[in-house]
C-alpha cells in the first residue's frame, strides 16, 4: 500500500510542480514523511539549504519543550532590600486592630525575565499585592534588573526598515519598558517612591516579595498560532538561560544545535540522507533573519523527533495554526479536504514563503512535511501553491 501511495503521490506532486508559474521561477523544497509508516513519501530539493522565514519557530518550540519542558514557568520577581516596617491602628468601626500604614525601607526591585506576556493587569496584581502586605511607601529606589539578558536589542540579521520588536529582559508591550509601566502600576495602587527609578543588578542578600508568572504552553501558543516574533525570541533566551546568565542568542542556539546533532544521529535512514548534520545556520528564534537557513528534510526530521516524544508532541500540535480554523492558516485550504486537517507552522519574508507541519492522510496515517519556496515575490500565488500541495496530501 505504501509503493502505490508513494506512485500515486509522486504523480499528483511532480504534475503539480509542472503546470506552476511559481515553481518556474522559484526555488522549491519539498519532503513528505509518512511518520505512521516510517517511510519517505516524496522529496524534491529536501536538501536545498533555504531560508525558511517563521518555520525557523519550529526549531525553536520543539528545543524549547524537549529542554524546558511543559511545566517551565516565565517568572517576574519582586524583591527588596531593607525592611518593612508596619504599624497597626486601631480602627473604630470594627473594634479592632488593622494594618493601615507601612514602609519598605530600602529599595524594591522588579527582576525582569523576558516575558513578552507581561501586561498592565500583571503589572497592577503585583503593585496591588504590595498594597494588600500594608506597604504605602518605598523609601529607598525603584529597581530593574535587566541582568536575565544581554543588551542586544534585536536579533543577527534583522532588517533595520522592518518593525522588530526590542528584545530585553525589562520587555514590556513589545519595548523595553517594564520599569517605566511598573511606576505607574505603583502610583495607581497608591504607593509613594521616594527614591530615584534606575536599573540596577539585585543583590543576592535580596528577600523574595511576590511574582507573576507565565507558562511555556502559553507562550508558545502565541509563537505558533500568531507567529509572534518576540514571543520566539524569548524562548530562544530562556533556552541560553538554562547555562548561565546574562542569556544570549549563542547560548540559545548552542542547545538547538546540541538537539540538531541528536536527532540526526537517531533519525531513521528513510528519513535523512546521513546521520551527520547538514549545511545549516541558526541566527534568531523567529526567522527573522536573513541569515537562517536550513532545509525541508532538517524541517522534517524536527518534526518526526516531535511526533516520536510524548513531552513534545501534545504542546506543539495543540499549539499549531489550523488549516481554515485559526492562527495564521485561518482563512486558508476552507472547503477543501486539508480544512481542519493540516497543523502546520507558516512563515513569510520578502521573496520566502514556508509551511511545515502535520496532516492525515484518507488512510488515517499521518504525515510531516516541509514546503519552502525562496524567490519568490507572489505571496498569493505561492500559498495556492502550498495548499494544494496540502490538499493533494490528505486526499
Amino acid at each position: 500500500m505504501i509503493s502505490s501511495l508513494i506512485v500515486s503521490l509522486t504523480l499528483a506532486l511532480d504534475s503539480l510542480l509542472g503546470v506552476s508559474s511559481v515553481a518556474a521561477t522559484a526555488d522549491v523544497g519539498i519532503m513528505v514523511y509518512d511518520l505512521t509508516a516510517d517511510s519517505c513519501l516524496y522529496e524534491h530539493n529536501a536538501r536545498h539549504t533555504m531560508r525558511p522565514a517563521s518555520t525557523q519557530k519550529l526549531i525553536t518550540g520543539i528545543t524549547a519543550l524537549d529542554n524546558l519542558g511543559k511545566d517551565y514557568l516565565y517568572t517576574t520577581s519582586l524583591s527588596y532590600t531593607g525592611r518593612i516596617d508596619t504599624a497597626y491602628v486601631f480602627c473604630p468601626e470594627d473594634s479592632v486592630m488593622n494594618l493601615r500604614r507601612g514602609s519598605l525601607c530600602g529599595d524594591l526591585y522588579i527582576i525582569g525575565a523576558m516575558d513578552p506576556k507581561l501586561d498592565s493587569e500583571d503589572l497592577d496584581m503585583l503593585a496591588n499585592r504590595i498594597h494588600e502586605m500594608g506597604i504605602d511607601t518605598i523609601t529607598g529606589r525603584l529597581c530593574g534588573d535587566r541582568s536575565f539578558m544581554n543588551d542586544d536589542k534585536y536579533g543577527e540579521g534583522w532588517c533595520w526598515d522592518d518593525d522588530n520588536p526590542e528584545l530585553s529582559a525589562l520587555h514590556f508591550n513589545r519595548k523595553d519598558a517594564l520599569l517605566q509601566n511598573f511606576a505607574k502600576a505603583l502610583r495607581k495602587a497608591r504607593i509613594v517612591v521616594l527614591g530615584n527609578t534606575v536599573e540596577r543588578t539585585c543583590p543576592s542578600t535580596a528577600l523574595w516579595l511576590t511574582s507573576v508568572t507565565h507558562s511555556l504552553p502559553e507562550i508558545l501558543e502565541r509563537v505558533m498560532k500568531n507567529s509572534n516574533n518576540a514571543y520566539a525570541e524569548t524562548l530562544l533566551y530562556h533556552l541560553g538561560a538554562t547555562n548561565s546568565k546574562p542569556s544570549t542568542a549563542k547560548k540559545g542556539i548552542a542547545i538547538e544545535e546540541a538537539l540538531l546533532k541528536r536527532i540526526y544521529s537517531s533519525a531513521p535512514s528513510q528519513l535523512v540522507q546521513s546521520t551527520s548534520v547538514p549545511p545549516h545556520r541558526f541566527a534568531d528564534g523567529s526567522g527573522l533573519s536573513l541569515y537562517n537557513y536550513v532545509s525541508p528534510e532538517m524541517e522534517v526530521a524536527y518534526l518526526h523527533y516531535a511526533y516520536t516524544h510524548d513531552h513534545i508532541f501534545p504542546h506543539l500540535y495543540e499549539a499549531l495554526p489550523i488549516a481554515g480554523s485559526d492562527g495564521t492558516l485561518a482563512k486558508r485550504m476552507k472547503n477543501t479536504c486539508a480544512e481542519l486537517n493540516v497543523h502546520a507552522k507558516t512563515g513569510t519574508l520578502t521573496g520566502v514563503i514556508s509551511l511545515a507541519g502535520y496532516c492525515k492522510t484518507s488512510e488515517d496515517h499521518t504525515l510531516a512535511f516541509s514546503i519552502i519556496l525562496n524567490g519568490c515575490l507572489d505571496s498569493e500565488k505561492a500559498r495556492n501553491f502550498q495548499d494544494k500541495i496540502c490538499v493533494i496530501l490528505c486526499e
